[in-house]
């Protein structure tokens, strides 16, 4: 077995019938006759995917008589097999068919790209390639995703996430971990005040679709969609394969098809992540995956580490805690200044000495505001030395001290 056949990739193949039915019965019959190491992943009403391992060399994975993996089978000949059988197999094109559908384009809608390079030329005289018309109503209006971000933060990200996206932010704690949920159409990003709130962990539950998953750790963000593999199918029978690489072959490639394992790694989350269980999460239920689309998606966040109880308040429609609204950006830098270093400090971090210090002034407002004036009378006194840089330390004394009053007296009213 050489280097070249051993390399090979998973080829998400679609299948078309020309009758217009669901061809995975006959297409999966062929495949299993060939005893190739394929998988069905169903028919979406106009085509069937299958996963089909191709080599370097353009060869399909296949067992002999003996069950031992042979790479005798090429792509085109596995294609030719389907149309034998009204079957269309769309696996990678080689150079030479890229080059025939390059040219098949080209003479179809040639006079169309040709004209759009002429500054001349009337938006409606492409309507009649296929273009829209320039006046046609383009209603894009997309329907809001439910949003759960697990992670290490504080309530600071919550507010500003709320004026960010314009939307109320839900916020919830249960230990070192917190929940930000949400509902909005618009792009956004996570975000993250160091490695000590990571990994942030963003759920997204669309209306319609799958479940989508963003981890980022450590600046880079991986994306995994846990019910993508849900129902693949086998083609031929793992545990009646009796050469045990050639099952366990199969067995892999079936597992590792949605990179996965490789994803997770790749983001250097080390400990912090249970691997084996956030994969068993996004394999296959017939390979031993977790059962149920929501269940996937709640054993893939919790392989992280986050508690059951935050899971659920992600995933449910209704949520309790505490709740902030878009207020403008001078009013959130105001509320994050009165919410102190307390509100700012990871949950991970918050019985460090400097945490626990401010949370012990904070909860007795007097003793705060001697501190403060302390500070002010400090730097009045300071602000009349004869030294210049005494001075200037008086006077940013003095601003500092005013400021710290204000937000005392404010969170003394607040109470």
């Amino acid at each position: 077995m050489t280097a070249e056949q051993i390399a090979f990739h998973v080829s998400y193949a679609s299948v078309e019938s020309s009758a217009g039915d669901d061809p995975t019965p006959i297409a999966a019959d062929l495949l299993r006759t060939e005893r190739v190491l394929a998988a069905s992943r169903g028919f979406d009403g106009d085509e069937a995917v299958f996963l089909i391992p191709v080599t370097e060399s353009g060869h399909v994975v296949a067992l002999d008589d003996d069950d031992r993996l042979r790479f005798d089978l090429s792509a085109l000949e596995l294609q030719r097999l389907f149309e034998a059988a009204a079957l269309t197999l769309h696996l990678d094109l080689t150079d030479d068919a890229l080059e025939e559908v390059d040219q098949e384009l080209d003479e179809e809608f040639g006079a169309a790209f040709e004209q759009l390079d002429d500054p001349a030329a009337a938006s409606e005289d492409l309507a009649g390639f296929g273009m829209p018309d320039a006046d046609d109503d383009m209603d894009c209006d997309l329907a809001p995703v439910r949003v759960a971000e697990f992670s290490r933060r504080g309530p600071w990200g919550a507010r500003i996430t709320a004026q960010v996206t314009g939307v109320d932010v839900d916020y919830l704690e249960d230990g070192t971990w917190s929940l930000y949920r949400y509902a909005t159409d618009q792009p956004h990003m996570a975000l993250s005040g160091g490695r000590a709130d990571e990994p942030i962990i963003e759920l997204n539950l669309p209306q319609h679709g799958d479940a989508w998953v963003e981890v980022t750790a450590g600046g880079r963000t991986g994306m995994f969609w846990p019910n993508i593999e849900r129902l693949t199918q086998p083609v031929l029978d793992i545990d009646a394969i009796s050469v045990p690489e050639s099952a366990d072959v199969y067995r892999r490639m079936l597992l590792e098809a949605d990179g996965t394992t490789e994803e997770l790694q790749g983001l250097g989350l080390g400990e912090a992540v249970d691997v084996e269980a956030a994969t068993r999460a996004c394999a296959p239920e017939a390979l031993g995956g977790t059962a149920g689309e929501l269940d996937r998606v709640r054993a893939f966040v919790a392989a992280f580490g986050v508690p059951e109880a935050l899971i659920a308040a992600g995933v449910d429609v209704q949520t309790a805690g505490r709740r902030f609204t878009p207020r403008g950006w001078p009013r959130t830098v105001a509320d994050l200044a009165v919410a102190g270093i307390g509100e700012t400090t990871s949950l991970t971090r918050r019985e460090r000495p400097l945490p626990r210090a401010a949370r012990f002034v904070r909860e007795r407002p007097a003793i705060g505001a001697a501190i403060s004036a302390a500070e002010l009378a400090a730097g009045v006194a300071a602000s009349r030395t004869r030294s210049p840089l005494v001075r200037g330390l008086g006077v940013l004394m003095i601003v500092d001290a005013i400021i710290d009053l204000a937000i005392w007296a404010r969170r003394a009213l607040s109470r």
